[in-house]
């Protein structure tokens, strides 16, 4: 089986994905794959994965996390991880996910601008890119100083800006695995960020959050999070992978994102549920591999 793993890019998410590639490579030479690795931006790029029976996507961002590089793959019939164009598109784009399912799930308000206005809610609030990940571009906005300051640098840098309703309450994660055609719902992460939020700091150095697998609050949510899932699934198609971030706030979950392409790092989220529902890093990929093996 001749396997082609794309990484890297032109997105500000690029030294994610290398360091997600890292942590693959050495899974596929442990395995005893036979693979080839090329950047999504290769001029060669369609040269390189016609000969190839599955590409490992762990383009993190644009392209790879946006839907684009799934078209372009089915361009060429090729088989490969992540969910589907559509479902990729979908999620990537914060805006239209809200729009989707506002009325289905219980997700933060937002408004979207390209331009200043005057805040649509109380401080503190939260700004962030309508599309991208990581958390870049994300601030909790406390005053009017700082409201004015980050949403131009938000509108300069992202282009559609979303403002959204600040909810308090304990960070989560969920991640979620496609294992021979079955959904597993891996252990519940409580995220606890020494600074404000898990912000891009806080995800990917090491000692700046703590992760915990809070398995009470997971058998408590047990039925809420079940529902958020076959919700999702109602209307997207997913496969492989994916990681729910969301807050618990009076009781009530607030789903904030869905990643279909989760970070593959040391530090990343869903090798760490993975991990603790004891399938290590080695066995995570060959599920993903053989996903795709008829």
């Amino acid at each position: 089986m001749k396997i082609g793993v794309i990484y890297g890019g032109n997105s500000n998410e690029k030294e994610i994905s290398i360091k997600s590639l890292e942590n693959v490579e050495k899974s596929l030479k442990n395995l005893g794959y036979n693979y080839e690795k090329f950047e999504s931006n290769d001029i060669q790029l369609h040269e390189k994965i016609i000969n190839k029976d599955l590409i490992l996507n762990i383009v993190h961002g644009e392209f790879g996390e946006d839907g684009k590089l799934q078209g372009y793959l089915d361009i060429f019939d090729k088989k490969y991880t992540s969910s589907p164009s559509e479902t990729c598109n979908i999620c990537f784009d914060k805006y239209l996910f809200y729009n989707i399912f506002f009325e289905k799930l219980n997700i933060p308000k937002m408004i979207k601008t390209d331009k200043y206005i005057n805040p649509p809610f109380d401080f503190p609030l939260i700004l962030k890119p309508r599309r991208g990940g990581s958390s870049k571009g994300i601030y909790i906005i406390h005053d009017q100083s700082n409201y004015k300051k980050y949403l131009k640098i938000n509108i300069d840098t992202f282009g559609d800006t979303l403002i959204q309703k600040y909810v308090k309450g304990r960070e989560f994660t969920l991640s979620i695995i496609e294992k021979s055609g079955e959904f597993i719902i891996l252990p519940l992460l409580e995220i606890i960020p020494k600074n404000e939020f898990y912000d891009y700091n806080a995800k990917y150095t090491e000692g700046k959050a703590k992760l915990t697998i809070n398995h009470e609050v997971h058998k408590n949510y047990k039925k809420q999070i079940e529902n958020i899932f076959f919700t999702l699934r109602e209307v997207l198609c997913f496969r492989d992978m994916l990681r729910i971030d969301f807050i618990i706030s009076e009781e009530k979950i607030y789903v904030l994102e869905v990643n279909t392409v989760p970070g593959l790092t040391k530090l990343s989220d869903l090798p760490i549920s993975a991990n603790a529902h004891g399938i290590n890093f080695d066995k995570l990929i060959n599920i993903f591999i053989n996903n795709h093996i008829k």
